[in-house]
């Protein structure tokens, strides 16, 4: 049954390999089209059940792991782009504002905890391109006086890193990402809970029935 399993993961692995720019693209379009589609075919009363769990299960957790590896290479110096470029990936967010306002303001949601786990994952794979950046500069900044100096022959390279520094930072990032992710979902059931607690009470008054006096 091990073997199995690991000869598909195997065999899954070399397809995306093979096939890397094809996937790369389905990625990009199911990040950036995705979570306004969603909202989209809900709306309009076409959503199926199948389409949600398929992307929040299978597709969402596949684009998170490419988003976190790019975020935090094994060594910072083979990261591909500087500081300054990391901020770039701010501007991620905006597709996923579609299915923030639908969770936060609608008062009935066909799949609140798939839409749940779509934006607490989806949201992670943002903040640690970006914020989580900014807080491994700060950190190591903060233990070895100045920031990470890239070498400037190429983006990838950067000089004098120090190892312990470096570690000092992955720490501090790993215990705001917990942090992130534990106030990220609480967030997210406290705001589905008080929008149930609002329509409750208006789903009791409209079924009772008026008394016409005789």
């Amino acid at each position: 049954m091990n073997r199995d399993l690991a000869r598909a993961i195997g065999d899954v692995f070399d397809v995306v390999v093979d096939n890397w720019m094809l996937f790369t693209v389905l990625a990009a379009a199911g990040y950036l089209l995705g979570p306004s589609l969603l909202v989209y075919l809900e709306r309009t009363n076409r959503l199926p059940r199948g389409l949600t769990w398929m992307y929040s299960v299978v597709f969402v957790p596949l684009i998170v792991l490419f988003m976190v590896t790019v975020a935090s290479s094994p060594g910072y110096c083979n990261d591909p782009l500087p500081h300054a470029a990391f901020r770039l990936f701010y501007l991620l967010v905006l597709p996923l504002l579609p299915l923030y306002l639908h969770y936060f303001r609608s008062e009935t949601l066909q799949h609140p905890v798939q839409y749940g786990l779509v934006l607490t994952l989806l949201s992670l794979g943002v903040y640690s391109l970006t914020v989580a950046n900014e807080v491994f500069h700060f950190a190591y900044q903060s233990v070895q006086g100045h920031g990470v100096i890239y070498s400037g022959a190429r983006a990838w390279e950067c000089a004098y890193l120090n190892p312990e520094s470096e570690r000092h930072a992955r720490s501090v990032v790993g215990t705001f990402t917990l942090v992130f992710l534990a106030v990220h979902v609480l967030v997210m059931v406290l705001v589905r809970r008080r929008r149930t607690s609002f329509s409750e009470p208006t789903e009791r008054a409209d079924s009772v029935e008026p008394q016409v006096e005789g």
